[in-house]
């Protein structure tokens, strides 16, 4: 039963999809629902697999974890209470799909693309790689900058009961808490058409929530080791969101094609030095979206939940008042 109703969900969602216009193709619709219910199929309890000790023991002490953080996501942050990430898929590799991002030659604005419940997003996501090369490259001929970037976790927004998975269990703590505060936090609060602000969101209360609960569960000596590891990572996000200002400088003084593809390539070797990335690295305007998708909005969503002492129920109703958005 419970399957039939997961099919008519998908299928409700799928009908919704293709009825709009400019929006995803029947193939692309066919590999989302077809590895959405494989990866449903999959699920399993997480307190079975720690009853009957299925997995390695450092697995299970990963998924004991997993466990922990989620009960304290609902009590302490007052994120959504329900049977996410309280099961586990097995995913038989590194990477459950991956998310393609496209910008025009010389512009800054990702393409986006339109779905149920999420509205328009910057990436389009396959389950297969191949799948994924093959979109990248079709817009790669329409003269398209391509990204592709690994999915990480997995979520519906509420929908159905999202899955821990394999893969995620290699991270160390802090990733794994962050993980699970994050996806919970789009359940809490998730602007469709806006994933900008959606994930800047979800990334705020990830910090902070992980912050709480190292301090609250006694793991004071993971607290500097996770302000280190933000603080390196907002180093290169900070460089890369200069870069795109430089950039976006560039695409707007109506400069002719060459001017603009020699400034640009210009940029974006300054980038890769500046970073430590190869020289021969292959990076573009979609390299830069993920970047300002999760963090651009960031300081703005960490003064306001700073400016009410921390307290998240308070942040939550705060983000969903139309005034707020008036200081973005």
């Amino acid at each position: 039963m419970k399957l039939i109703l997961t099919i008519i969900k998908i299928l409700f969602a799928a009908t919704l999809l293709a009825g709009i216009s400019g929006c995803s193709n029947a193939l692309y619709l066919a590999q989302a629902v077809n590895g959405h219910l494989h990866l449903m199929e999959s699920r399993v309890p997480v307190k079975r697999i720690l009853k009957k000790k299925q997995l390695d023991s450092v697995s299970l002490e990963k998924l004991r974890l997993v466990l922990e953080v989620r009960d304290f996501a609902t009590k302490e942050l007052g994120l959504p209470k329900n049977k996410s990430y309280k099961v586990y898929s097995e995913i038989g590799g590194e990477y459950l799909g991956w998310n393609v991002y496209c910008a025009p030659k010389f512009s800054i604005e990702p393409v986006t693309w339109c779905f149920p419940i999420a509205g328009r997003v910057v990436y389009r996501g396959y389950f297969s790689k191949k799948a994924a090369l093959k979109f990248a490259n079709t817009m790669e001929e329409q003269d398209y900058d391509v990204y592709i970037s690994p999915i990480s976790a997995y979520s519906t927004l509420g929908w159905f009961s999202d899955p821990i998975l394999s893969s995620n269990l290699k991270l160390n703590t802090i990733r794994i808490a962050g993980l699970i505060i994050h996806e919970l936090a789009h359940q809490e609060y998730y602007l469709p058409g806006n994933s900008c602000v959606s994930e800047s969101f979800a990334v705020t209360v990830e910090r902070a929530g992980v912050l709480k609960w190292l301090k609250s569960t006694g793991r004071d000596s993971m607290i500097e080791v996770a302000l280190e590891m933000w603080k390196s990572q907002d180093k290169i996000n900070t460089i890369k969101l200069d870069t795109r200002k430089k950039l976006n400088e560039i695409y707007s003084n109506n400069l002719d094609s060459l001017t603009m593809a020699h400034k640009k390539d210009s940029i974006f070797l300054n980038l890769k030095k500046s970073i430590n990335l190869d020289k021969d690295a292959k990076i573009n305007n979609a390299y830069l979206i993920p970047t300002s998708t999760y963090f651009s909005l960031v300081p703005v969503f960490e003064k306001l939940l700073e400016s009410l002492g921390g307290d998240f129920t308070l942040f939550y109703e705060k983000v969903r008042e139309p005034e707020f958005y008036k200081t973005l």
